[in-house]
C-alpha cells in the first residue's frame, strides 16, 4: 500500500468588500429573485484597489503558515493556480514568494519550487493531484507543499456574467499522513474535451463565455470523469457490479460553483446519469415521466435543450433528489452564495463551507469533489476524512470573516471594476495585509508590480 497523503489544513482570504445581488439587480433591471433564487447568489465579493490575485494568494498563505506555526523550512513547493494572474510570464507563486519574505526574512524561501497551474476553474484541483503525487513518490524535501487558489472573476458591466463574479483564494497545506482529508488517488476520473465555451484572449481584461454552451460542457465533461470514477471503483472492488450506485459510496460532496444553482444542476445530472437502472429509478421515472430522447443531439446539445432542462427540473423536485442534495451538497453552498464565483478558489471554498457548518461527526467519511474548468476538463475524485479533522476545524474562520465585510454602492463597485480607483485610492485602506503600492514607470521594470505588507 502506498503513502497516504493529503490534505492538512484549508485556509481562505475572501477581499472585505461586497456587493449586494439583490441592489445589483434592481440597478440592472432584473428581477432580484432572478439572482437570488435563480442562480442562488446573494453577494459578491470585490477586490479593493489595492488587491488583486497575487495578494489574496499571499493572505492565504501567510495565514495558513501562522495557524499551523510553520517556518519556510518546512515548506518544498507553493504552487499557485489561477486564470487572472497579473502577468503573462511570471508567475504569482513568486509574487507570494517575495510577499512572504517580508515576514520571514529575505532569501527564506529561495529554496522552494514555484510552479503556476492555468486550466480555468479546474487548475487547483490539477495542482492539487500534482502536488499529493510528488510527496507521495518521497522526492519532497520538506514536510509540506502548499497548493493556492486565487482569482477574480470579472466580467463587462451590464452583461449577463456581472451576476456571476466574485473573488477569492484558498491555501491548502498538503503532506503526508494528513489530518484532514486522505487522498484516494486509485478512484480519481478525468474528462476533457477540447471547447471553447469560456476564453479571455491576452488582450482582454474579461473573459468571453457562452453561458448555456458552457452549463453543457460543465455537464458533459462531469459525465465523463464520473464514469472513468465508478470503472475505477469497479476495477478496485469497492463497487461490485455496474448496477451499484456511485453516490451510495459518497458521503459528502462539494462541485465547482460558477453560480450555486449551478452545483445543484451538476449534482442532479450525476444522479439521473448514476441511478439509472437501480430499481429507484423506475419508480421516479414513474412519478415524473420517462427521460426525453436525444433524437441526435451532441452530449452539449442535449444538456442544454429544454427537453432535458424540464425533466432535470422535475427530478430536482423529488424526495430522492432532494434528500440526497440536503444531505451531501447543501452545506458546500453556504460559504459560495455569499462569495460569488471565485473559478480555481470556487470547489475548495466549498469544501471548507461543509467543515466550517456541519456539527455532526464526519470522520473515517467519503468526502467527494467535483471539479470543472473551461476548455474543457472535469475531474472527479475523492478524500476520507480524518480521525484529528477537527483539531483543524476548529480554527477555520471563514464564515467569521464574510460576516464582517463591508457592503459597498453600486459606483463604488464600478468605479473597482473599471480601475477608476488607483492602487492608493482604496476603499478600506490596507492594515495588516499584503497590498499593492505602485507599478514600475521605467523601461527596465514598465508594468512590474509591487507588494508591500501594510501593518
Amino acid at each position: 500500500m502506498g503513502k497516504i497523503v493529503g490534505v492538512d489544513d484549508i485556509a481562505a482570504y475572501v477581499p472585505k468588500l461586497y456587493v449586494d445581488a439583490e441592489e445589483l439587480a434592481e440597478e440592472r433591471g432584473i428581477p432580484p429573485s432572478k439572482l437570488t433564487r435563480g442562480l442562488g447568489i446573494e453577494k459578491l465579493a470585490i477586490p479593493d484597489a489595492h488587491e488583486d490575485a497575487a495578494t489574496m494568494a499571499a493572505m492565504a498563505t501567510l495565514e495558513i503558515m501562522e495557524r499551523n506555526d510553520l517556518s519556510p523550512k518546512d515548506i518544498d513547493f507553493i504552487q499557485v493556480a489561477t486564470e487572472t494572474g497579473p502577468d503573462a510570464a511570471k508567475p504569482i507563486s513568486c509574487y507570494v514568494q517575495g510577499m512572504l519574505e517580508q515576514i520571514y526574512g529575505q532569501g527564506s524561501f529561495d529554496h522552494i519550487g514555484a510552479p503556476e497551474t492555468k486550466f480555468a476553474c479546474v487548475g487547483a484541483t490539477y495542482a492539487v493531484i500534482d502536488r499529493l503525487a510528488y510527496i507521495a513518490s518521497g522526492w519532497n524535501k520538506a514536510e509540506y507543499s502548499i497548493v493556492v487558489a486565487t482569482d477574480i472573476a470579472r466580467y463587462e458591466l451590464n452583461s449577463s456574467g456581472e451576476p456571476t463574479q466574485g473573488a477569492a483564494a484558498v491555501a491548502l497545506l498538503l503532506k503526508e499522513n494528513p489530518r484532514l482529508l486522505a487522498y484516494e488517488p486509485e478512484f480519481t476520473g478525468f474528462g476533457t474535451v477540447d471547447d471553447r465555451d469560456f476564453f479571455r484572449p491576452i488582450e482582454r481584461k474579461t473573459a468571453v463565455v457562452d453561458g448555456q454552451y458552457s452549463v453543457g460542457c460543465y455537464l458533459r465533461d462531469m459525465r465523463i470523469a464520473a464514469d472513468a470514477y465508478k470503472q475505477n471503483m469497479l476495477r478496485l472492488g469497492v463497487l461490485k457490479s455496474p448496477k451499484e450506485s456511485v453516490a451510495d459510496k459518497i458521503d459528502l460532496a462539494a462541485f465547482h460553483s460558477p453560480f450555486p444553482k449551478m452545483v445543484q444542476y451538476a449534482f442532479a445530472s450525476f444522479l439521473i446519469h448514476d441511478w439509472r437502472g437501480l430499481p429507484k429509478w423506475k419508480k421516479i421515472l414513474e412519478a415524473i415521466g420517462p427521460e426525453p430522447d436525444r433524437k441526435g443531439l451532441s452530449d452539449v446539445e442535449f444538456y442544454i435543450s429544454e427537453e432535458y432542462k424540464n425533466f432535470r427540473r422535475k427530478f430536482a423536485k423529488t424526495e430522492d433528489f432532494q434528500r440526497e442534495y440536503e444531505s451531501k451538497i447543501e452545506n458546500s453552498l453556504i460559504a459560495l452564495r455569499q462569495i460569488g464565483n471565485s473559478y480555481t478558489a470556487s470547489v475548495w471554498l466549498g469544501v471548507e463551507s461543509h467543515f466550517e457548518t456541519r456539527n455532526e461527526d464526519l470522520a473515517g467519511k467519503r468526502f467527494g469533489v467535483g471539479s470543472y474548468g473551461s476548455g474543457s476538463s472535469a475531474i472527479v475524485c475523492s478524500f476520507i476524512i480524518q480521525p484529528e479533522y477537527k483539531e483543524v476545524t476548529k480554527k477555520m474562520n471563514l464564515m467569521d470573516k464574510l460576516s464582517k465585510r463591508k457592503r459597498i454602492p453600486i459606483d463604488v463597485y464600478e468605479d473597482l471594476h473599471e480601475s477608476r480607483r488607483k492602487f492608493h485610492e482604496s476603499v478600506i485602506p490596507p492594515k495588516n495585509e499584503f497590498a499593492l503600492v505602485s507599478l514600475g514607470n521605467q523601461s527596465h521594470n514598465y508594468g512590474y508590480r509591487y507588494y508591500k505588507y501594510i501593518k
